[in-house]
């Protein structure tokens, strides 16, 4: 695999990593469509370090939050966990630390889905991991990742779903809600799903969107604005 300088200079000033494995970094910002292999057979990208990174991730985000919220219930600490390690979290954390300009990928695919920055941020510490050992991706984690773009004073007033809140307000005041989806044949590519939401037989809101779930989302997101339903009260 290529081990330019200029990729280890990048890695070194914008991320702040100082390396002798080579190998192991270039392999975590590789992807699948290039279809590399080594000498074995054994496939070289970025996958298996991003199931690494992910278990890591969580665990460090786990021990930091029990230590953080000494009186947190469980079921906070798991909800606050959830909304850090959210894949619209790492997705929006993984543009700002603008990741994907070290990535390597086939010319042919160079349209990625917004999980792509998400995926480079979990295999970059499944790489550091394996390079530098738990305590020191420990603290790169909470330095470089979490610190800078994570404002945990505001987790509580964080939605991760609006859909959920919007179901959980709903079922306290008893009202019904209706999610009507239909496929939108019209000529826009980006646009393939249109959804109504209705509460009590009325409609509240309409949305359009490239899936049925994110169609979904923004509607209800929207919904939860018209009838100024806010976050949860914390426990």
């Amino acid at each position: 695999m290529e081990t330019s300088g200029i990729f280890f200079t990048h890695l070194r000033k914008k991320l702040g990593i100082k390396t002798m494995n080579k190998t192991l970094y270039k392999q975590a910002f590789t992807h699948s469509s290039l279809n590399l292999k080594d000498t074995a057979g054994n496939k070289l990208n970025f996958e298996r370090l991003e199931f690494l990174g992910d278990a890591l991730l969580s665990s460090i985000i786990a021990e930091y939050l029990f230590y953080q919220y000494p009186q947190a219930k469980e079921g906070r600490l798991t909800k606050l966990r959830a909304k850090i390690v959210s894949r619209a979290q790492l997705n929006d954390i993984g543009k700002k630390m603008e990741l994907l300009q070290l990535a390597d990928f086939s010319i042919h695919n160079k349209k990625f889905g917004d999980d792509i920055h998400g995926n480079l941020i979990e295999s970059l510490i499944g790489a550091h991991f394996i390079d530098k050992g738990y305590i020191k991706t420990k603290d790169y984690v909470m330095k470089n990742i979490i610190n800078p773009f994570v404002n945990i004073k505001s987790l509580d007033s964080l939605v991760l779903s609006y859909k959920s809140l919007l179901i959980e307000w709903a079922q306290k005041e008893k009202k019904e809600l209706r999610f009507n989806n239909k496929l939108d044949e019209g000529l826009d590519p980006d646009i393939n799903y249109y959804c109504n939401i209705l509460i009590d037989k009325k409609i509240v809101v309409k949305a359009r969107g490239i899936s049925k779930k994110k169609t979904e989302e923004k509607a209800a997101k929207l919904a939860t604005a018209i009838l100024k339903i806010s976050t949860p009260v914390k426990k």
